[in-house]
């Protein structure tokens, strides 16, 4: 008798779906496939089966090209299912895994946005080039500067605005990484984390693209009250933290208690470092 073939008990309820053991019968006919292959063949949308994929992690891997392969796990797995071989199934029972989840209000979450640029690294780079240069460059003409969630009011050269954006777009990136693969061993898709992690900026963006905007229509400095900033920041700190969160689990598949323990230390962490600046 060949080897035995061990399957935790998560991963043989996993292979008990119909669905699931046809997506595997189905890359191992046509040795790889791509994710549109998958979706026009078992008439999927996106979420469903995202899902049903995330279910057989064990047996199936994405190479950098996007291609959907069986790993040796899932080739013996169909050997099994298909009754190709004699080999002795073991039932490995362990606690349960702690699930993915993504943090919601309602039907609002931010996971499709964020699964889109972590697939399409292309399109966050050159949307966030173009942003953060026109952006700072005319924050800089405004005396705002863009620090973290944050927008100060504040008369820096323009090369110190660049690089405090950049500081502030890697600080939330590598630090959200660590945390994760030092603190809870989650070392896979660390580019992708760091790619999604620019997207913290947009309402700063947006909002210092209205300032300047204003101004050039009234022909005026534009002074926005304090009471409008203290709500900005508010606002520009809780979407900070729905990124910060929703990257933890689509990316790192972590749970939302840890992903917001991230989300938080990432988040105290600029507000001292901003602190530090104003001083």
């Amino acid at each position: 008798m060949s080897e035995d073939f061990k399957v935790d008990v998560i991963d043989f309820k996993a292979l008990s779906n119909p669905t699931r053991r046809s997506i595997l019968e189905y890359i191992a006919d046509m040795q790889w496939v791509t994710y549109t292959q998958l979706t026009e063949k078992f008439e999927l949308k996106s979420g469903p089966l995202y899902y049903h994929l995330r279910q057989i992690k064990r047996f199936v891997y994405q190479d950098e090209h996007k291609k959907y392969y069986l790993t040796e796990e899932g080739k013996k797995a169909i050997e099994i299912i298909q009754g190709k071989n004699d080999k002795k199934v073991e039932i490995v029972y362990r606690e349960k895994e702690e699930e993915h989840r993504v943090f919601s209000i309602g039907k609002f979450s931010l996971a499709k946005f964020i699964r889109f640029f972590a697939k399409n690294p292309i399109h966050t780079i050159i949307e966030f080039v173009i942003l953060a240069g026109v952006s700072v460059y005319l924050g800089v003409g405004n005396k705002i500067l863009i620090v973290g969630n944050f927008v100060v009011t504040l008369e820096v050269p323009l090369w110190l605005a660049y690089l405090s954006l950049l500081g502030s777009w890697l600080f939330v990136g590598v630090f959200s990484e660590l945390i994760a693969r030092f603190g809870y061993k989650k070392k896979e898709k660390s580019l992708a984390l760091l790619n999604v992690s620019n997207l913290i900026f947009l309402p700063s963006f947006l909002f210092v693209l209205s300032v300047a905007l204003a101004g050039l229509a009234s022909g005026t400095t534009v002074v926005v009250p304090s009471i409008i900033m203290l709500i900005l920041h508010g606002v520009f700190q809780i979407w900070s933290f729905l990124v910060i969160i929703t990257a933890l689990g689509e990316i790192k598949e972590l749970s939302i208690d840890k992903s917001a323990l991230i989300a938080m230390f990432v988040s105290y962490s600029q507000i001292l470092a901003l602190i530090f600046i104003l001083l």
